[in-house]
């Protein structure tokens, strides 16, 4: 019974259940959340990375070596950097590189000079050639952000850097990056192969790093150990550590930058899909569903697959919407802006530390993901917004009641992120 129980559980849970792009374009939120920080009403000189490095490198070397040492204690014991991509600096042609290879990162991302504006305002420079922030071009930023052009030497808002640098980890830093992604880089890195995530995504290998599953049930640690392989605390002490040693070494370009990078996976998890395998499914539901389909009966397997699928597209899709309607409009009231400008909770939290991505942020996804399940289902979201239609949650009780959810968790979203730039910006 033991190995059978084993058995359906890692055959549920090896299934490409989420997609992975959490919340879509986390400026919108970002900014708002941010805003009410005095530390980010300044301006910065935009710095390219290789002239960062090139003056920085004896000590880079020196911090790079004691992120990876402390890493191997918690973050990424279960994969340690290979001593071979130790940060030993370089030259102006090969530095970037081996800096991005010490990290870990796809070093293909473009990681462009430009900026992200708000939806219904003039864009204050050319707007930006898709190939110069993604990886993946236009396929990927199309009719979802908005990016203009700025320059190396240029002062730019210290707010704006560090908000729109909250989406690049979405733009190819973590894509294919397991060994068994092809890339040619990727069986260097020493991640294993792929511990999850849809294949048939073109973003789908960086599912690991941009999801925390911190509060699943014993019993599915147990039988499925690879759900612990996720990589977003790691991330997180790398980028906050070069943040502030960028900003102590005089290249705060790069500080808001690098603070902006962790934001990214500090705001994918609160995203309930990213904190919760299967909202509403029980073990033993799951159990069920993959006894059935390993004598033949798929169709309840697939039923949860694409549940699960939807409502996270959906749900990511519906909050963005929303939120870039009420910036086109001017409609800066607006319940989903006004709640992560909300700054009483900020000190109701412990100081932001690892131990908070845990206990206290992914906790509160965890926590709110069922409620947040069985409203989409309620409010008929998934067929409603699908269609285009005009969602009115005062003529929608479930749909008001999933608005008001949304609304209350944004409040501790907008918190979390603030505690975490002020930890960045010690």
């Amino acid at each position: 019974m033991k190995k059978l129980l084993t058995a359906c559980l890692l055959a549920a849970l090896c299934l490409p259940f989420m997609p992975v792009a959490a919340w879509s374009n986390h400026y919108l939120f970002n900014r708002a959340a941010l805003e009410p920080i005095p530390e980010l009403a300044t301006k910065v000189k935009v710095e390219s990375l290789e002239d960062f490095l090139l003056k920085e490198k004896e000590g880079l070397v020196a911090l790079m070596a004691q992120i990876e040492s402390d890493a191997k204690l918690s973050y990424a014991k279960a994969a340690p950097q290979p001593e071979a991509l130790a940060f030993k600096g370089g030259d102006a042609g090969t530095i970037r590189n081996n800096f991005l290879r010490a990290l870990r990162v796809n070093p293909n991302t473009p990681l462009g000079f430009y900026l992200a504006a708000v939806p219904g305002q003039k864009l204050p420079g050319k707007p930006s050639n898709p190939q110069t922030v993604s990886l993946f071009g236009d396929k990927d930023l199309k009719g979802v952000y908005l990016f203009y052009d700025v320059r190396k030497g240029e002062s730019v808002s210290a707010l704006d850097v560090l908000a729109t640098a909250g989406d690049e980890p979405d733009f190819g830093l973590d894509i294919n990056l397991f060994a068994d992604n092809n890339a040619d880089f990727s069986k260097d890195y020493g991640f294993g192969n792929q511990s999850f995530g849809d294949a048939k995504l073109y973003y789908g290998t960086q599912a690991p790093f941009h999801i925390g599953y911190y509060h699943e049930s014993g019993i599915i640690f147990m039988a499925a150990g690879f759900l612990k392989r996720t990589y977003p605390r790691y991330r997180i002490h790398q980028f906050t550590s070069l943040a502030r040693y960028a900003f102590k070494t005089g290249h705060p370009y790069w500080g808001y930058r690098f603070l902006g990078w962790g934001l990214h996976y500090v705001g994918d998890l609160t995203q309930p899909y990213h904190s919760r395998v299967l909202p509403t499914y029980g073990t033993m539901g799951m159990l069920w569903i993959n006894i059935k389909a390993m004598v033949g009966f798929d169709k309840a397997k697939n039923d949860a697959i694409d549940r699960i699928s939807n409502r996270h597209t959906t749900i990511e899709d519906y909050h963005r919407k929303v939120l870039w309607t009420a910036y086109a409009q001017k409609n800066l009231d607006h319940p989903f802006i006004q709640s992560l400008r909300v700054t009483d909770k900020d000190g109701t939290y412990a100081p932001f530390d690892d131990q908070y991505v845990v206990d206290v942020l992914s906790k509160e996804s965890y926590n709110i993901s069922d409620k947040v399940d069985e409203l989409i289902d309620a409010s008929n979201l998934l067929q409603s917004f699908k269609e285009g239609n005009e969602l009115k949650p005062q003529d929608n009780k479930a749909l008001a009641e999933l608005d008001s959810t949304i609304t209350q968790h944004m409040q501790g979203v907008g918190a979390h992120l603030r505690n975490y730039v002020r930890s960045g910006l010690k």
